[in-house]
């Protein structure tokens, strides 16, 4: 299956690109449990009267507090849009293996597996360097992977663009305007979902 008709869009997400996004959302996601945390406390402090304590025998709540935060921070993004925001931001996407929609059993599923893939020094992560369609553990697990999604776009990149990618081995041909796409003649490290067969 062949996402949208960009150059881009529709293609396995690289390492670097996923390791971005990862980062983007673990420093959202601790700054917003950070502004909760210290929500609780004034809240607790100020109108209850009552001093609410992070650390000491208090800590394990906080961490399981954190548990928990994570978790909806990620499975309510994948189960909405099938993103979380630093893949938004990114344009990465997950989906099933043949390109739909991943839904919450699964957007669920994803989120409580991916800790495995970092046990056993990260042995769980080496599917997104080496494998076909760049699938670390809790993707196989779930069933899903990871895309560029762009949606569609104009029907001509931007000129710094186009060079980036026809610098690495992506032939852009600009095609029917009306079309809103343009098509990539894939080089030899092509990822796309639709040549499965190659």
């Amino acid at each position: 299956m062949k996402a949208s008709g960009s150059a881009v869009s529709g293609h396995y997400a690289g390492a670097f690109t996923r390791l971005a996004a990862f980062a983007i959302d673990w420093f959202v996601l601790t700054a917003l449990y950070g502004a909760l945390v210290a929500g609780a406390q004034w809240f607790a402090t100020a109108l209850l009267g009552f001093e609410l304590r992070i650390g000491g025998e208090n800590r394990w709540v906080w961490i399981v507090g954190f548990a928990v935060w994570a978790y909806v921070y990620m499975a309510v993004g994948l189960t909405i849009t099938g993103r979380t925001p630093g893949k938004g931001l990114l344009g990465l996407k997950v989906v099933t293996r043949v390109g739909e929609p991943i839904g919450a059993g699964r957007a669920s599923l994803r989120v409580l597996a991916e800790p495995l893939s970092f046990v056993a020094f990260g042995l769980g992560l080496v599917g997104i360097v080496i494998g076909r369609e760049r699938r670390a553990l809790h993707d196989v697990i779930a069933g899903t992977a990871v895309v560029y999604d762009w949606g569609d776009r104009p029907a001509e990149l931007p000129a710094p663009l186009t060079r980036w990618l026809e610098g690495r081995g992506v032939t852009v041909r600009r095609t029917d305007v009306t079309g809103g796409g343009i098509d990539a003649v894939p080089g030899a490290q092509d990822r796309s979902l639709g040549d499965a067969g190659t």
